[in-house]
């Protein structure tokens, strides 16, 4: 018995290395071509790590003449973390545009995302341990080394202390709680294939709407929300500023649209008039000086649009050493409060008085976070993570057998096994297609 020549064609056995079929291909080459990375969304990478380098750095200005006044001024700049939600929203639908619907996609794709944030982290968190313990004596004790090991697998520590925070062994860690739930749940939804998009707004509508609502006093404040005992994780599908993800996914969903807006003064005036609205109405609409939708986020999204809109006509053109600056923005978000901390106890030894050594440390703790987050790119980040994702890509997700390819699959299994007619008859075998 042969199979017709296409259905064979199709079916490849996993034990059969070197042998790739169109689908196949398709499915370990899947993403390829978005290999190439967007300047513009490069540079937006690069700002919204400066802000938060910022935002962070603005405690130096407090020892100085109007330095309050100036640091509480700089506070917005905590928008960078909502700039990168809606970044991230963005790219997960622009860099999966041509999803085939496979599970060895989706495991690529979650290889990626794991190789990209998880070794730097690890990385960051024992040099966090090195300089915040520096005794081993303290690492011995659990109520000290738990914080570290839980924001290894991205759980919030402590979900009721200081606001959104989660008390992380590393500080910044919270944020990428929340990117990695929102690539969980991406990742998971791939499952379904092409209903992927259905399943996430099931989910999201019933986590971000649905719960919220049956829990009473629905708000969209991210440091008001009821919290749930018993489960620190299941905090962070109820908290509203997921709802920047969603967010910037619908951004890349209008930027892949055809329709678009050609003329740049409409997009310039329609974002311009959003922001006076907002700004105007800021204090009747009870927005807070705070992450989230209900704050820096909704300023952050009416921007990103906008930006979003023109690139899509081509009126965005990013600066180089902007999109450099995005190239590092992980590895600088992360070591950038361990630079600061160099520079802080190197001045400390020095003989600046202190009017002058504020100023210093003003200008200097960024400029040499910049320099310390270039050499761990450099050095650790590209490395670690190109060697993670190599390790994971080799392992390769079972293949699914499509209903029109089970004849194929069984027709290959028979050429496999021998087949027995009565008590002891010669073996035969399928003729091999």
């Amino acid at each position: 018995m042969r199979l017709p020549a296409r259905t064979a064609k199709a079916y490849v056995p996993a034990s059969a290395p070197g042998r790739v079929t169109k689908r196949g291909r398709g499915a370990l080459t899947a993403m390829s071509t978005h290999q190439h990375k967007l300047a513009w969304i490069q540079a937006l990478r690069g700002v919204a790590a400066c802000m938060v380098v910022m935002v962070h750095d603005r405690g130096a200005l407090q020892g100085m003449p109007g330095g309050a006044a100036l640091a509480q001024a700089m506070l917005p700049l905590g928008g960078g973390v909502d700039l990168f939600f809606l970044i991230s929203g963005f790219l997960m639908v622009l860099t999966t545009r041509d999803f085939d619907g496979s599970r060895a996609y989706a495991w690529k794709f979650t290889a990626k995302r794991v190789a990209r944030i998880w070794p730097l982290f690890v990385i960051v968190t024992l040099l966090a341990m090195a300089i915040d313990q520096p005794s081993i004596h303290g690492l011995l004790k659990t109520s000290v080394l738990l914080p570290y090991l839980e924001g290894l697998a991205f759980i919030p520590h402590n979900p009721a202390a200081s606001g959104i925070y989660f008390q992380m062994g590393v500080g910044v860690a919270w944020t990428l709680c929340f990117e990695c739930y929102f690539y969980a749940v991406f990742a998971v939804c791939m499952l379904f294939g092409r209903w992927r998009y259905t399943a996430m707004a099931l989910w999201f509508a019933a986590t971000l709407i649905a719960i919220p609502l049956l829990r009473g006093g629905y708000n969209l404040g991210v440091a008001s929300q009821p919290l749930i005992a018993g489960w620190r994780y299941a905090n962070l599908p109820i908290n509203p500023i997921v709802w920047e993800f969603v967010l910037g996914m619908l951004a890349g969903w209008l930027y892949g649209a055809r329709a678009a807006v050609t003329r740049g003064a409409i997009v310039y005036g329609a974002t311009i008039l959003s922001l006076t609205i907002l700004l105007i109405g800021w204090h009747r609409l009870g927005m807070v000086n705070f992450f989230g939708p209900h704050g820096w986020g909704a300023v952050m999204a009416i921007l990103f649009f906008g930006i979003v809109m023109l690139a899509k006509s081509g009126g965005i053109h990013a600066p180089a050493w902007l999109v450099w600056v995005g190239e590092i923005s992980y590895s600088l978000y992360l070591v950038h409060v361990y630079a600061f901390e160099l520079v802080q106890r190197g001045l400390a030894h020095s003989h600046l008085l202190p009017p002058l050594s504020n100023p210093a440390l003003f200008v200097m703790r960024p400029v040499l976070a910049v320099a310390c987050a270039w050499l761990s790119f450099r050095y650790l980040e590209e490395p670690a993570s190109t060697w993670m994702r190599e390790k994971l890509l080799r392992a390769r997700w079972p293949a699914v057998i499509a209903p029109g390819r089970v004849g194929a699959v069984l027709g290959r299994r028979f050429v496999r096994q021998p087949l027995r007619v009565g008590m002891g008859a010669k073996r035969r075998r399928f003729a091999r297609p």
